[in-house]
């Protein structure tokens, strides 16, 4: 299917039973077939982990088909394509979170503070019996947590949160996992991955990030491939794209308003960019999920 032809998901949209509005959800996966709009294959702006319980089926990811089952859990990153398709028997839940709900509590901890610790994740993780059993404690726990209203629930389910994704990465591979060593390449990545997040507005080439770390643009890009599987330039685009489609869903400003607020010159540069990233104009984009049309 072209990338031009698939939807960009958001949390909201899936319509989770247990939510803090478009930044968390759980949704349950306990009856065949699975959701329609998980069917057909679906760009993510969220993180997930994915768990089946029961039965079996297939998680095409990135174009790479990988078996579903009981004690196998999966990392979904952001701007992956995903298809979903499951037996009769098959049961599941996948938790969904973006990157502002993660990083909500700092611990000060290098391994856990920031969603940075998830660059060069495994598609998924075997756990044994035991660690399975465990893990799902956690996640049950997540979701008593999420289910009540009491103050400071959406704290504790982000470090609760951050449990579960220690105990997966464990399952990766414990403390060899590469995310976790401290090296110059990573720190760029880090780094890079910061300056983007607080001056995409202003910057928008590889090599104005690049000057700003004293790196050679090719350096730059070599190093996020290698980490990121991006381009330094998509890495960058998709964080411009998210923030405006964050804009085009949830605010009511004009498509010139969202167009200067993101530092594009005009509007008609702004729509350029955004067509090409998604397939479609800004307006076009803002009635279709809008409207449902």
């Amino acid at each position: 299917m072209p990338e031009s032809t698939i939807i960009a998901l958001n949390i909201s949209t899936l319509k989770c039973p247990v939510s803090f509005g478009g930044d968390f959800g759980i949704l349950p996966l306990d009856a065949a077939p699975v959701p329609d709009v998980l069917s057909t294959s679906v760009k993510t702006k969220f993180y997930a982990l994915l768990i089946p319980l029961a039965g079996t089926g297939e998680l095409i990811l990135d174009g790479n088909i990988l078996e579903m089952r009981r004690g196998r859990v999966f990392f979904i990153n952001y701007s992956q394509v995903l298809r979903l398709s499951a037996s009769a028997t098959f049961r599941g839940k996948l938790i969904l979170f973006t990157r502002s709900f993660y990083n909500l509590i700092y611990t000060g901890n290098r391994k856990i503070k920031n969603d940075t610790a998830f660059s060069g994740l495994p598609a998924f993780s075997d756990f044994r019996r035991g660690d399975f059993a465990d893990f799902l404690a956690t996640v049950s726990d997540i979701t008593t947590e999420a289910s009540r209203q009491q103050a400071l629930n959406r704290e504790t389910v982000c470090l609760l949160l951050k449990v579960t994704m220690l105990k997966f990465i464990r399952a990766s591979g414990g403390d060899n996992y590469i995310g976790f060593k401290t090296n110059r390449t990573l720190a760029y990545v880090e780094a890079f991955e910061t300056l983007v997040n607080h001056n995409f507005r202003q910057l928008k080439r590889t090599s104005e990030y690049a000057e700003k770390l004293n790196i050679t643009p090719n350096y730059l890009n070599s190093i996020v491939k290698d980490r990121l599987d991006l381009t330094a330039e998509q890495y960058i685009r998709n964080r411009v794209i998210l923030e405006a489609e964050r804009l085009l869903l949830n605010t009511s400003l004009s498509v010139t308003e969202i167009s200067f607020d993101l530092g594009f010159s005009d509007k008609s540069h702004f729509g350029k960019y955004f067509r090409k990233a998604t397939g479609h104009s800004p307006n076009r984009f803002r009635h279709k999920f809008v409207n449902g049309q």
